[in-house]
């Protein structure tokens, strides 16, 4: 059946498998080598080099074309470097190598990805649609761990990459028939020359409240970064190094993703999109404070499945807002600044986590950053619902 045939919601669920398949091939081959690392060195400042590891595209082309390139020539990249690690040479900075080409190919796809799918979605749709989209995240995530830990364990890294190049293979085909228009800005010479990063950061920098909105961001995943970029290594030096400890500690949180996306999926819209947010926030900081006190794995897995729960509520609520809110020619360039303050800011945080973690007990930064979380939401709820568009 040709593409043009399908109604839209056949087409996003198309795309919507196929971005998953891409988290699922993506998260198992971060899981392998975040693992890898940990196991070998257990140390805070190798996690510092695994973090260390262009919305502006998705605003000129083709949105669907950038995806299937970037995933394409990612996957064909890792697979290279992969082969070379297992076959000739086992230095772990060829792990590092395929960390940062799988950042530079999100960098490229996820702006891009987040864009488009208000071009498939009706409006009134957005909001349970990205629900959705948080299930099967959390469906992929929940299986990536398990995978990883199978192969890493009685196979060998090298096979995590192979999974990974058939899922994005499977990827592809499924976006193959999703019709995506290329923006009309990309045909105008004059919005051509205008486009750019600095073109998005001088929308925003015009206005305040996404300007608020994107201060607020950075700040608040800088506060994230510990629970998120530590967590592995914290598990490691806490509770034991086995491949189970690890697996648990992912799935635990994947879990609560999905329940988490099943509540944003019943819901066809949110009025309070703002206080959405804050409460995601502040339930996460509640949860990784409760994590890094001394108690047993048990209830440690209690909490990060908490956590789990509350963020599709911070990742649903601010990308459903930016996409109802933004004007669909700035979408792209939007989302490159989001990403770049909701994950990228994570290299540059752990600059000072990851040394920090030789020096202090990991619980005790978990439990300081979860608490000045919980003030920064407060703070963004506060300040963001006496603005306006």
């Amino acid at each position: 059946m040709s593409h043009k045939n399908l109604g839209w919601q056949a087409q996003t669920a198309a795309f919507l498998l196929s971005q998953n398949l891409f988290v699922f091939g993506s998260s198992t081959v971060f899981y392998a080598v975040l693992w890898d690392i940990a196991l070998k060195t257990s140390s805070g400042a190798w996690m510092t080099y695994v973090s260390l590891t262009a919305g502006v595209l998705a605003d000129r082309y083709n949105r669907k074309m950038l995806i299937v390139l970037s995933a394409a020539v990612v996957t064909l990249l890792t697979l290279l470097v992969a082969s070379i690690f297992a076959f000739m040479t086992q230095d772990l900075w060829l792990l590092l190598v395929i960390a940062v080409i799988r950042s530079f190919g999100n960098g490229l796809e996820n702006p891009a990805a987040n864009a488009l799918l208000p071009q498939l979605v009706p409006a009134k749709h957005l909001t349970r649609v990205n629900g959705y989209n948080q299930i099967l995240m959390a469906a992929m995530l929940v299986m990536s761990p398990l995978l990883a830990g199978y192969i890493l364990s009685d196979l060998g890294i090298f096979w995590i990459f192979v999974v990974d190049a058939l899922s994005a293979a499977l990827a592809i085909l499924f976006l193959s028939v999703v019709h995506v228009p290329t923006p009309s800005a990309s045909h105008d010479r004059a919005a051509k020359r205008a486009d750019g990063i600095l073109a998005g950061l001088q929308y925003v920098r015009r206005t305040p409240i996404l300007l608020a909105f994107m201060l607020f961001t950075g700040l608040a995943f800088i506060l994230v970064a510990p629970s998120s970029q530590l967590s592995t290594l914290y598990v490691n030096r806490t509770f034991g190094s086995e491949v189970w400890h690890l697996t648990f500690n992912e799935w635990f949180w994947t879990i609560g993703a999905g329940l988490g996306g099943l509540y944003i999926a019943r819901h066809k819209h949110f009025r309070d999109q703002l206080g959405l947010i804050a409460i995601g926030f502040a339930g996460s900081g509640l949860a990784f404070a409760e994590m890094g006190l001394p108690q047993s794995f048990s209830f440690y897995l209690l909490f990060m499945f908490v956590s789990g729960i509350f963020y599709p509520l911070i990742q649903a609520g601010q990308t459903i807002y930016l996409q109802e809110n933004v004007p669909a020619d700035k979408l792209g360039r939007v989302f490159s600044l989001w990403a770049i303050l909701s994950t990228g800011i994570y290299p540059l945080a752990m600059l000072v986590y990851g040394p920090l973690a030789d020096q202090v007990p990991i619980g005790r930064i978990f439990v300081v950053t979860g608490l000045l979380l919980i003030g920064v939401a407060y703070w963004f709820w506060h300040r963001l619902r006496k603005l306006s568009w």
